[in-house]
């Protein structure tokens, strides 16, 4: 993955699905934490983002999805466990298959990561939900026709 750390400093690339479902859009956590994210995960070296988000919601759903197209490409910048993170990630709009009744018939679940939770959260609900990068909690309510450059600083 491509991950680099450099005197308590740490550079990421990841890439994140964005998918919604009845007005839903999914949401994930690590059990330790506290917090919410998109799912997705990092960048292998000579791997195609979109082989990424591929691969990465195969291993931890084990569903093969369709990506839609970019909907942010992010420059984000906050501070986890005591190190500052410089992270640059694409966002890509993502669909299950109609057939993925495991994904949709459930509020909450587990991924084939145990140590992941998955919740489908109603869009109206965002703003209340500790969910980051901060930008999402507005932005995924009026998502453009065209990939948008954010610059995020969750401080």
């Amino acid at each position: 993955m491509i991950t680099f750390e450099k005197e308590g400093k740490v550079f990421s690339y990841r890439v994140v699905g964005v998918a919604f479902y009845n007005n839903r859009i999914l949401v994930h956590r690590n059990i330790i934490d506290d917090f919410w994210s998109l799912p997705g995960g990092r960048c292998e070296f000579l791997e195609i983002s979109k082989d990424t988000l591929l691969r990465e919601i195969k291993e931890e759903i084990g569903v093969d999805v369709n990506i839609v197209r970019p909907l942010y490409f992010v420059e984000n910048f906050f501070n986890f466990n005591e190190k500052d993170y410089h992270e640059i990630s694409i966002f890509y709009l993502m669909e299950f298959p109609p057939d993925s009744k495991f994904v949709f018939e459930n509020d909450t679940f587990y991924g084939k990561e145990l140590d992941l939770t998955f919740k489908w959260v109603d869009i109206s609900q965002l703003e209340e939900l500790r969910l980051y990068p901060l930008f999402l909690r507005k932005s995924l309510k009026d998502i453009k026709p065209y990939p948008e450059h954010i610059i995020n600083r969750d401080d």
